[in-house]
This record gives C-alpha cells, structure tokens and sequence, in this order.
C-alpha cells in the first residue's frame, strides 16, 4: 500500500472516530462495504447543481440544520474545490 494512501486511511479513520466514535465508525464502515456504496456517485448527485459560491453557501447552511456534523462541512467542501 502506498505511503500517502496510508496516511489518507489514518486521516479518515480519526475523523469518523472523532466524529462518530468507536461502534457508529465500525457500523458506518461494514455498512459501506457490505453496499458496495459508491461514494463518488453519492457525493456527484448531491453536488450537481452547485454551480456558484452562493449555491454553495446555501447547500453548506441547509447540510447544517439538517444533519448531525462535529466537524466543519464548509472546509471539507471548499478543500476539494481548491485541490
């Protein structure tokens, strides 16, 4: 296994354990694997239509007051703008 993808799997491992904890990690995990859950598509249909910053502000504000998140849905969205 490569060097950086080791290092993504520890980064995504601490942010679901910080975020959900040890039991809702492991369901969240065996639930993607036994689905064959395709994130890629998952995240495309959500994201199709936003097409401007203002789009994007409102799609961040309504994922806050509907979802449960500790972390900062904001920055994860604006980093993969960015890469």
């Amino acid at each position: 296994m490569d060097i950086n993808t080791i290092g993504i799997i520890e980064r995504g491992m601490k942010c679901l354990s910080d975020n959900l904890g040890a039991d809702e990690t492991e369901v969240f995990i065996s639930t993607i694997l036994r689905e064959r859950f395709d994130y890629t598509e998952w995240r495309k249909s959500l994201v199709d239509s936003i097409d401007t910053m203002d789009k994007l502000d409102e799609f961040v504000e309504l994922s806050k007051e509907k979802i449960q998140f500790n972390g900062n849905p904001k920055s994860v969205i604006m980093e993969e703008i960015y890469e």
